[in-house]
């Protein structure tokens, strides 16, 4: 089983059908890692499907557990997209 889920902000608003507009935040799918940071990157190079990266402003991952300490609901560090971009220009880690 993953232990986290990997959730993203994504560029753009999602406007609802009465017209509100809200941030527009996905959960993108699921990882597994030693912590948050090494699950974004995981699921950053290998995507269980065709992702548009220039739609994410950044990432972030929430372990799976059952555990009082999880779902800090974005609170963890953002893992940006041009970060991960650039770790692999550069062959090394984030």
């Amino acid at each position: 089983m993953p232990n986290y889920v990997i959730m993203a902000a994504m560029r753009g608003r999602f406007l609802s059908e009465r017209g509100n507009t809200y941030d527009n935040f996905q959960m993108l799918g699921y990882s597994d890692g030693p912590d948050p940071t090494s699950a974004v990157s995981a699921f950053f190079d290998q995507p269980q499907y065709p992702i548009d990266w220039g739609d994410v402003e950044y990432l972030w991952a929430e372990r799976l557990a059952d555990d009082p300490s999880t779902g800090h609901l974005g609170d963890y560090e953002r893992v940006y997209v041009e970060t991960l971009r650039k770790r692999w220009e550069d062959g090394g880690q984030i």
